[in-house]
C-alpha cells in the first residue's frame, strides 16, 4: 500500500478520535494515540525502506519527517477544556 494512502487513512481515524475525545480529560490518552500513529507510520516506513534496525529508523525517521514530509495528522495532545478555561 503506498506511503499517502496510509497516511491519508491514519489522518481520517486520527482526525475523527481528536475531535471526538479533544474536549474530554484525555490528555494523557490523546499522548498514547498520538505516540502510537507516529510507531505504526515509523513500522510501515521501515518495512518499505528495508530499515531493519528500529533505532536506525528513528535517525531516519524523526518526527518532523512524519510530519512535514508525510503530512501524519498532528493529535492534539492538551485537552480542549484547559484552553478555554485559559481563555475565560
Amino acid at each position: 500500500m503506498p506511503t499517502q494512502d496510509v497516511v491519508r487513512d491514519m489522518n481520517q481515524v486520527l482526525w475523527g478520535w481528536s475531535g471526538y475525545f479533544y474536549y474530554r480529560n484525555s490528555s494523557a490518552a490523546l499522548s498514547k494515540v498520538k505516540r502510537h500513529a507516529e510507531e505504526r507510520l515509523r513500522i510501515h516506513l521501515r518495512k518499505r525502506h528495508k530499515v531493519s534496525n528500529w533505532k536506525t529508523s528513528m535517525i531516519r525517521f524523526p518526527r518532523r519527517v512524519l510530519y512535514e514530509e508525510h503530512g501524519l495528522y498532528k493529535v492534539p495532545i492538551v485537552a480542549g477544556w484547559k484552553t478555554v478555561h485559559a481563555l475565560m
